[in-house]
């Protein structure tokens, strides 16, 4: 005999979201669910590193000698926020400062060798998460949105 679940016992039918499909928003508020799961996965439980501390890596091994300030305005964050992170992942041994010889209240930013490091280890093992999780996509499609997602938030930063 075939025995029925009751409705309250199965699994629950998926949320309509069909006046949301256009909704940019939502949507990238949907897409990072993903996207944060493949990162903590990936990266931040193995590794134990926060996603604030990957871009600040990932920025300063593009971008060596850059600022404080620099780094605060590319990632929306006040200041006080951006010397608390730079404090974090100097202890770590991953970014070293450099004073400034045109402006004494500054430092230049660089990745210590073991920065560089922490930083290759990570976007390999990002990617690797990404490529896998992100399988449903092709690589034309993982690229178009990587690409799309770049403009979009050029046009947060005025470009």
């Amino acid at each position: 005999m075939v025995t029925r679940k009751r409705r309250s016992e199965s699994a629950p039918a998926p949320l309509g979201d069909t006046q949301l499909r256009t909704v940019i928003g939502y949507q990238i508020a949907q897409a990072s669910v993903v996207a944060n799961g493949l990162y903590e996965s990936a990266v931040g439980q193995p590794r134990g590193l926060h996603r604030l501390e990957f871009s600040l890596l990932m920025l300063l091994r593009e971008n060596p000698g850059r600022t404080a300030s620099a780094l605060a305005k590319a990632l929306g964050i006040s200041m006080p926020n951006m010397v608390l992170w730079l404090d974090r992942v100097s202890a770590k041994g991953w970014v070293e400062r450099e004073p400034s010889q045109s402006d004494r209240r500054s430092n230049h930013l660089r990745l210590t060798e073991q920065g560089q490091e922490e930083a290759a280890a990570a976007l390999a093992a990002l990617t690797a998460a990404e490529a896998t999780g992100l399988a449903a996509l092709s690589l034309a499609e993982r690229a178009i949105l990587a690409e799309l997602l770049h403009r979009m938030a050029g046009i947060g930063r005025g470009g």
